[in-house]
């Protein structure tokens, strides 16, 4: 076991993210269950692309985002709704052709 140092502001993230995982799951966690939940959810994202996606949020206030995790949840979810669409068009375009050579 090792001991980390860190801010009262991480430290205070931690245990409010504690929490959460303690209402969901009804059970007790650990501050290893948080971090491990949180190195296994995250993804690297490049700093350019960041910026990008700081510089849209604030030059498209009207939209809404509030955070770049908006952001991304958003975005994500819009190319996976489109691939489904696609799959959906595709399998479709594939029927009605099997059923052309019937």
């Amino acid at each position: 076991m090792k001991t980390i140092r860190i801010s009262d502001a991480a430290h205070r993230e931690l245990t409010r993210l504690l929490g959460e995982m303690m209402a969901k799951t009804g059970k007790p966690q650990t501050y290893n269950d948080v971090i491990n939940a949180l190195t296994a959810q995250s993804v690297i994202i490049p700093a350019e692309l960041l910026e990008k996606i700081d510089a849209a949020i604030n030059g498209n206030k009207q939209l809404g985002y509030a955070t770049r995790e908006e952001f991304v949840e958003d975005a994500l979810r819009g190319i996976l709704q489109s691939l489904s669409g696609k799959r959906k068009k595709e399998s479709a375009s594939k029927e009605l052709k099997n059923k052309k050579t019937e």
